[in-house]
């Protein structure tokens, strides 16, 4: 008996030691990977309304064209004011290393799955090096599943964080609005069993998750003059298609080995009742994907949905196939499964933060530099597409002659009123000091000197997604500037 004992401490001491060496390891190969990171223009916008706009005209007039809730603004909103633009990447690894310590601390997967999970794709890397709101899903449907077995009776504190994952996206919204409609459905039926006190206070909670999403409509309800994502499509055959193709590129990017890995996924989500769940929360994002807007990096919903309702099933004991036996061979297959998912996820998270350290993620810290140490941040700079707000974090102002000239707002606002100028020939014309095209190409541009195409690439899983270079050009013919090359 003392030795049985004896090695279940030794047992439990060494699974802890190893839970801190990866936990450990995780924030290494985090922090190496996020150093060598450039924030892109995603980035950049959010960081820029925050830092550049008031909280009020931040959250109910911005936003609007934005199409985002405001959690992620509301939490950069006071370091963009004071600290430097890098420090978006800290708050994101700390959020992201956080999520993971409750994942790796909090969890009942088996350990093999446990102990990988943090270095898959989307939490490694797409979810944490790039510094966006997405950062926030993995840590509040962590916390969620943590509490999710007694959320009866912690209801608020798990009503508080199902409300804070519907301000994240709206496809978290979503997600959240399908946990919240389980939770309703679970308290009808336990309405009997559950004490007066108890049950008033499902009630309550109800009622605050619905003033939530109403205020979250309020402040998201598109203006007349909106440009970003518009307009819906109705057609069940782009709903199978892309659905299709986004469960497969969430799993393994195999469709022979994603089919089988699902079905095998629903059937133990039906064993463990949790298959509503996971249908209603996947479906829903996916109707959204299908109608409205939708960009490879959304993958992470569709795959942290998954690992969410995993987490929840190994954490429960109830299920529907009474045999021990059977009930075992199931679970080991699902394991089976899992590792197979997590592997691929793995390779991509390897592969692209390999790429990001090698590589240039994006061309607005050079181009900033360039600026700066040519002395040109006060001379007239014309900059061309979106994608060119990636280099105004690194400045206190808007140095863009023709980029919201009216407001001099330094983000891109999504609205027919931008009042940026880009006609080619107008900024010839114009004769600007120095000519920034967006995703432009070398060319011979009279009075103009080429400095040099500064590269940026969207590394995506084992790729790159997309390429977002910029072509400079330098006028030559003021007596001021030095012809220095890049």
């Amino acid at each position: 008996m003392k030795k049985e004992i004896k090695k279940n401490i030794i047992r439990h001491i060494r699974e802890k030691w190893i839970t801190h060496i990866v936990f450990l390891v995780y924030i290494i190969l985090l922090t190496i990977t996020i150093i060598h990171h450039e924030p892109w223009a995603d980035e950049a916008q959010a960081w820029l309304l925050a830092r550049d706009t008031n909280p009020f005209n931040l959250i109910f007039k911005n936003l609007r064209y934005e199409g985002h809730p405001p959690l992620w603004y509301i939490i950069i909103i006071i370091p963009s004011k004071i600290l430097p633009y890098r420090s978006i990447s800290v708050i994101s690894a700390i959020i992201a290393i956080a999520g993971v310590y409750i994942l790796l601390y909090y969890s009942h997967f088996p350990r093999i799955i446990r102990y990988l999970l943090p270095f898959t794709y989307f939490l490694f890397y797409q979810y944490a090096v790039i510094a966006r709101s997405y950062v926030l899903v993995p840590i509040l449907l962590f916390a969620i599943a943590s509490i999710y077995n007694k959320k009866s009776d912690k209801i608020y504190l798990f009503t508080f964080l199902v409300c804070l994952l519907a301000y994240v996206s709206v496809f978290s919204t979503l997600i959240a609005s399908s946990i919240m409609f389980i939770h309703l459905i679970d308290t009808i039926k336990a309405r009997k069993i559950l004490t007066k006190p108890l049950l008033i206070r499902q009630i309550i909670a109800f009622g605050i998750f619905v003033i939530a999403i109403v205020l979250l409509v309020i402040i998201l309800y598109p203006p007349q003059d909106y440009t970003f994502a518009r307009g819906y499509r109705y057609n069940i055959k782009n709903f199978y298609n892309l659905s299709r193709d986004i469960l497969n590129d969430a799993l393994t990017n195999k469709l022979y080995l994603s089919i089988p890995l699902l079905i095998i996924s629903l059937f133990w989500f039906w064993q463990k009742r949790l298959f509503l769940l996971y249908v209603l929360s996947t479906l829903s994002v996916l109707a959204l994907f299908s109608i409205k807007y939708y960009n490879s990096w959304h993958l992470g919903f569709i795959f942290l949905t998954w690992v969410f309702v995993l987490w929840l099933s190994f954490d429960k004991q109830d299920q529907r196939i009474e045999n021990h036996r059977f009930a075992n061979i199931i679970k080991n297959i699902v394991i089976a499964c899992v590792l197979i998912v997590l592997g691929f996820n793995i390779y991509w998270a390897g592969t692209a933060s390999i790429n990001d350290f090698n590589g240039t993620y994006s061309a607005g810290k050079a181009i900033s530099s360039y600026i700066k140490e040519n002395q040109l941040e006060d001379k007239k700079i014309y900059a061309t597409s979106f994608w060119s707000v990636t280099i105004l974090p690194y400045f206190d102002k808007n140095i863009f002659s023709n980029y919201n000239s009216e407001e001099r707002t330094t983000y891109w606002l999504w609205s027919t009123k931008n009042s940026r100028m880009e006609d080619f020939n107008r900024i010839i014309a114009d004769q600007p000091d120095l000519i920034i095209l967006g995703r432009g190409n070398e060319q011979d541009i009279p009075n103009y000197k080429f400095i040099g195409i500064f590269s940026g690439n969207l590394y995506w899983k084992s790729g790159i997604k997309e390429s977002n270079h910029f072509a400079v050009f330098r006028k030559i013919n003021e007596k001021d500037f030095s012809l220095r090359s890049k």
